[in-house]
């Protein structure tokens, strides 16, 4: 069957017409890097496999490339969520068939080596290494077909950043994505027009399908069914996509239930299903963000082509790295300084701005708690009160960056830091570099929520074990964002589905047939 076919029969509100009722082997909540991958390895392997998302179905037919109509469809709250803290910190989540894979920027990294040594030699995580996770890194990227683009389908952007690089003697490298046949439209992050993308929802959601899988979207999880210490499935509700408001019920029986909702849902939703591990909800990291824009002497139309296309890795020891980002001008403008006449004369220069991330390898530890309950459209709660070094960090980063695009030949840089928002020559970076910065005078967001379901080897210092299995109750796994244990330091993506097949793996070993 093909997958285009297959795609068309996954289930959204218009094709319910009472409850939902369903009995599987294995239920999984969510559809994203984490849901989505062990749902196709769990039904190829033979299991019956019944899949949950409370987001909507949608695919290029419905896919404009404009932010609002992108945030509205496909985001969690039009991605107005965030960490309360010092300051808030803006965390924008997909709510999709897809999951967040369907709306990032498609930017693909192996965990690095070092992270998975401190895994094994603190947290006791020994099948950690690179031997056993290297055969399921390859298996993914097959999948998701990850590649590396040429400079040109990277766009103008990415090169000014380049040109930058080489004066100051730093390396500037292509990053990897997951896409095929990608002409660099731009809009990555509001559904790839191209249909380029290989995100979960192109690939990993079909081939479950396809093998028997039974995917229901704008269908929210609200609790797991627990008897004897045994999850034995999964109550929830159909909703309306805006509103969110229960419209039918569902309960789905199952002899096992993964909990793939994300770094941000998965911990609060454990703690209303009634788990009480210490570590649910804690040790979140997120990996601050912030963005550096250049004013260029030169027409740089920086939408055009991979949104993010390449990374700077130099500062790599110091917990840095830098990687392109641009977006589209209703965005990037809103979030630029200046009122009035001065902000439309930089309004009417978009085409010549260039526009870079950078992000830190965070320390700092945040926190979900239990928040909302599920029933009320998944309220989130959490808190991040980023640390002295890691904002530090972040101000060094913006200095760097801002260094590298005066070598490229920038008229002017903007910051985002309320005491330096303009940058007018490299001895400005240098003085920012001196500058005392709290963290709430800087404008922080992140992407890569992590770790606060972590895996360990005990219950003392995790909430799941190596497998994904909860310490509290049995049959009941985790595999997405937050059974990763740290901070990575690089885009999670190809972590959560590397891991998330390995947490398959050994649910099929114990229920296969």
């Amino acid at each position: 069957m093909g997958s285009k076919k297959v795609n068309d029969m996954i289930k959204t509100i218009k094709d319910y017409g009472g409850d939902i009722k369903e009995s599987c082997d294995i239920c999984v909540i969510g559809s994203g890097p984490g849901g989505g991958v062990a749902a196709k390895e769990l039904a190829e392997k033979g299991l019956s496999v019944v899949l949950l998302e409370e987001g909507g179905h949608f695919t290029v037919k419905e896919w404009d490339g404009k932010p609002v109509k992108g945030l509205i469809d496909m985001y969690r709250h039009g991605g107005a969520t965030g960490t309360m803290g010092n300051p808030f910190i803006s965390l924008t989540l997909g709510k999709c068939i897809g999951g967040t894979s369907t709306v990032n920027s498609a930017t693909c990294f192996r965990t690095p080596a070092p992270v998975l040594r401190k895994w094994r030699d603190e947290l006791g995580l020994g099948a950690m290494t690179e031997e056993t996770l290297n055969p399921y890194f390859d298996r993914v990227e097959k999948i998701i077909n990850v590649t590396e683009l040429p400079w040109d389908v990277l766009g103008n952007n990415a090169k000014i950043v380049r040109r930058g690089c080489e004066k100051l003697g730093y390396t500037c490298r292509p990053l990897r994505h997951n896409v095929k046949d990608c002409k660099g439209c731009g809009p990555c992050q509001f559904g790839c027009q191209e249909n380029a993308k290989q995100s979960v929802n192109v690939t990993y959601v079909p081939k479950a399908e396809a093998a028997g899988a039974r995917i229901y979207s704008n269908c929210r999880a609200e609790g797991i069914m627990v008897k004897n210490g045994a999850a034995e499935g999964v109550e929830g509700s159909v909703v309306e996509p805006k509103s969110g408001k229960r419209v039918y019920g569902v309960s789905v029986r199952a002899k096992a239930v993964v909990v793939s909702c994300g770094a941000m849902i998965t911990p609060s939703f454990l703690m209303w299903s009634g788990l009480k591990n210490w570590h649910i909800g804690r040790h979140l990291q997120i990996h601050p963000a912030g963005r550096v824009v250049a004013l260029m002497n030169e027409t740089v139309r920086g939408w055009q082509g991979v949104s993010q296309g390449a990374y700077i890795d130099d500062f790599e020891d110091e917990g840095i790295v830098m990687e392109g980002i641009m977006v589209h001008p209703s965005l990037l403008l809103a979030a630029l300084p200046g009122v009035g006449h001065r902000h439309k004369e930089m309004a009417v220069k978009y085409n010549n701005l260039a526009a870079f991330g950078v992000m830190v390898h965070d320390e700092t530890e945040g926190r979900v708690l239990k928040g909302y309950s599920p029933k009320r459209n998944r309220g989130i709660v959490a808190t991040y009160m980023i640390k002295r070094s890691d904002a530090d960090k972040l101000k060094r980063a913006v200095a760097y960056l801002s260094k590298i695009f005066f070598a490229a030949g920038a008229l002017r840089v903007y910051t985002a830091i309320s005491k330096m928002p303009y940058l007018d020559s490299v001895e400005d970076a240098d003085r920012l570099l001196d500058l005392r910065v709290k963290p709430n005078q800087m404008e922080i967001m992140a992407f890569h929520p992590l770790g606060s379901c972590r895996m360990a080897s005990g219950p003392k210092q995790g909430a799941v074990d190596c497998g994904g299995e909860s310490f509290e109750v049995r049959n009941l796994f985790v595999a997405d964002a937050s059974l990763i244990p740290t901070s990575l330091g690089v885009n999670p993506q190809i972590t959560i589905m590397a891991l998330s097949n390995y947490v398959a793996d050994g649910i099929a070993r114990r229920f296969g047939k």
